[in-house]
């Protein structure tokens, strides 16, 4: 049988050829990208349209379209979001991806075996030949998708607003789908030669057996090494290691492959070097500046990017590169080299500042490899620790590619909350200022407007009205390294209530510190960081020390004490721990407007004893009206703080959260159980709330 007619072979009278069911599937998949290609158009116009909107509640939606398109997403998101609870396995939890991702996978996967074995019956030997053809036809027709699902310059996340870093996650569970379709296709050749003890004889003798076992065994090995514990344990080598089976396993399909089916060997291979070419465009772009020529941006004789590494407490490198030639949006990131330093390594870094500081800061914990490296220089430049001010003599050429991430834009909502944990901050500080700076720039144009010509009517450039920011962190130290943002946030929203005496946006700001190291012995005379106020506040330490400690008024933003949890007097104890201690709070404030009567757990490690702490003065400044900057010690209760946000919301809210695996899951968790609760755009009058948890990977 000729090869063009095995393609177009039929298993049966009215079942379709092996090149109907690869146009199948690609159906299938088409109409899912052009679902959600649809669906980001619509979020687009709704954003524009929300801009345009002169009510006092432009977030809410006001047509019939609209209002049924919003109930729609409701119902959507809350079964999207919903995780099923994790499993433990000894000591380790496994935490599961969200149902509307493993929706997509388990429908492509259910598409893949039911095109697999349709008008078959698998216990007829005599099919088992019909089934390896058309299992290996679906399996070499996935290809293309695998390989546009790991691109950066992604054209499934053009379509849709997808980050490749989301896509990423796809990109790894179909290619297991394509393991398993592979294996299938395997299996039954095998079991078909098994009959008459053929299948060593086939190795031995026939070359296309070879090549097909050979991209099985490649495709295998490449399933087990992409699993995250080797992944995360040097991920340098993952990636070249990666390229390289991969070239092997499509050159083994290749040869394995009929020559009809060889075009889906053929568009991957395209697909790779697209993405490739156009990565070498972004780095040029990026990084050479006889590009920029002619540009206001142009820098450098050669290389448009110097850098200055600083370090900050908590073995964090402060990296800071001024007047970049990129353009970028709040929540972006770029994939940072500095090959004087760690040679032949680059990784992705979230970007801190906004396009109007002029410059691109990162902030990168060292924990190993290059972003050890990086501290470590850091730390040689600069004599001093924690200098935010580095000479420009000590710049150093670096290498950027992006900027890459994609999220909703967040000024078009209502009411925002922000979580971070750690690090995180570096996600959510720069989405938060990017939305006081567009109330400040507001301000001015209505401000100019007032006492000059009047102007057109233009987009409004937000019409977010609240806005909640909660950062999580283990050690006072960690506040140093947001000092400038916080800064700029409070002088941008105190610069607006000055500009326009109607101005009523509202900001509120939470840090919750965990291990607060004023707990250890002798902590009563440290100080953290927080917001200074003007008056002068009595700490008095009972028992083993009696002080009276006055803070007053510096030219510094964060110089105010802490010392405990709740918030009823102004008597604090003092834990017996040695210097070398901890103490961890772990109890939940579940209520931050009133003072509760429970008591924090703050346990010490080692042979402290625990302590109970049960009263601290309020830690909360007010700074315009409503807008508040508040410290406690313990861990949120998202739940709280998000309906407390819902509750007041006149349109869409949006929730946001960057931090550890168990913070992303307890905000999830509260979003979908909130919507249910809340019945939103079910009748209720609720409005919808939109989640965002940015991490690599679910």
């Amino acid at each position: 049988m000729s090869g063009m007619d095995m393609g177009g072979m039929s298993s049966g009278n009215g079942i379709p050829t092996l090149f109907d069911f690869q146009q199948y599937y690609w159906a299938v998949v088409g109409a899912a990208i052009a679902i959600a290609a649809v669906v980001n158009v619509l979020d687009r116009f709704l954003a524009y349209q929300r801009l345009c909107d002169k009510s006092s509640t432009p977030s809410k939606p006001k047509s019939i379209f609209f209002s049924t398109y919003a109930t729609i997403t409701a119902t959507a998101r809350e079964v999207a979001n919903t995780t099923l609870r994790p499993i433990a396995l000894g000591n380790c939890t496994l935490r599961l991806a969200p149902l509307g991702p493993v929706s997509l996978v388990l429908a492509n996967l259910v598409t893949i075996i039911v095109m697999m074995f349709y008008g078959f019956d698998t216990l007829d030997n005599y099919s088992w030949e019909n089934i390896g053809y058309r299992a290996g036809y679906m399996t070499i027709c996935q290809l293309p998708l695998v390989i546009l699902l790991a691109g950066k310059q992604n054209i499934i996340g053009l379509l849709t607003g997808t980050s490749y870093e989301r896509l990423s996650w796809y990109h790894q569970w179909i290619s297991r789908t394509l393991w398993l379709s592979a294996t299938i296709h395997m299996g039954f050749w095998f079991r078909d030669y098994a009959q008459y003890d053929y299948i060593v004889t086939m190795l031995q003798t026939d070359s296309l057996t070879r090549h097909g076992f050979a991209a099985w065994c490649v495709l295998t090995f490449i399933l087990l090494a992409s699993f995250a514990p080797l992944r995360k344990w040097n991920y340098e080598f993952f990636v070249i290691q990666h390229i390289v089976t991969t070239a092997g396993f499509l050159a083994a399909v290749y040869l394995h492959a009929p020559s009809e089916v060889k075009i889906w060997v053929w568009i991957p291979i395209g697909l790779v070097c697209f993405d490739r070419f156009a990565r070498i465009l972004v780095l040029a772009f990026a990084n050479l500046s006889i590009i920029h020529l002619f540009s206001e941006k142009k820098k450098g004789p050669l290389f448009a990017n110097k850098a200055t590494f600083t370090p900050l407490p908590g073995n964090v490198s402060y990296i800071s590169i001024p007047n970049p030639v990129i353009d970028w949006k709040p929540g972006q990131h770029v994939f940072l080299a500095c090959h004087l330093i760690a040679p032949l390594q680059s990784h992705p870094f979230t970007i801190m500042s906004l396009p109007c500081d002029g410059r691109l800061d990162f902030f990168v914990r060292a924990e190993r490899g290059g972003s050890r490296r990086f501290f470590q220089y850091a730390s040689k430049q600069n004599s001093s620790l924690g200098e935010t001010q580095p000479s420009l003599k000590n710049e150093t050429t670096v290498f950027i590619e992006g900027p890459y991430g994609n999220i909703r834009p967040l000024h078009q909502f209502d009411s925002v909350v922000f979580f971070a944990g750690g690090m995180g901050c570096t996600y959510t500080m720069p989405l938060m200022r990017d939305i006081v700076h567009r109330w400040k720039r507001e301000c001015e144009d209505s401000s100019s407007t007032v006492s000059r010509v009047p102007k057109m009517p233009s987009l409004r450039l937000a019409v977010t009205k609240r806005v909640r920011f909660v950062w999580v962190i283990k050690s006072r130290s960690q506040l140093s390294w947001l000092e400038t943002q916080f800064k700029a946030v409070l002088e941008d929203v105190r610069l607006c209530g000055q500009l326009s005496p109607t101005f009523n946006k509202e900001i509120q700001i939470s840090i919750y510190l965990t291990c607060d190291e004023t707990l250890e012995k002798d902590a009563a005379t440290r100080t953290i960081l927080g917001i200074h106020d003007r008056t002068s506040h009595t700490r008095i330490v009972p028992e083993k020390k009696e002080m009276h400690e006055k803070v007053h008024e510096s030219e510094t933003l964060f110089e105010r004490s802490f010392y405990s949890s709740s918030e009823s007097t102004d008597v604090i104890q003092e834990a017996n721990c040695g210097p070398s201690y901890t103490c961890c709070c772990t109890a939940t404030i579940k209520d931050e407007t009133e003072i509760s009567s429970s008591t924090a757990k703050c346990n010490c490690s080692g042979p402290a004893a625990a302590v109970d702490n049960t009263s601290q003065s309020p830690s909360l400044l007010s700074l315009h009206n409503s807008n508040k900057f508040n410290t406690k010690t313990g861990r949120p209760h998202p739940r709280t703080i998000i309906r407390s946000a819902l509750e007041r919301a006149e349109g869409e809210s949006a929730v946001v959260v960057c931090g550890p695996q168990g913070l992303a899951t307890d905000v999830r968790q509260s979003v979908v159980s909130l919507s249910d609760e809340r019945a939103i755009h079910k009748g209720t009058g609720a409005q919808g709330v939109y989640l965002h948890i940015e991490n690599f990977g679910w």
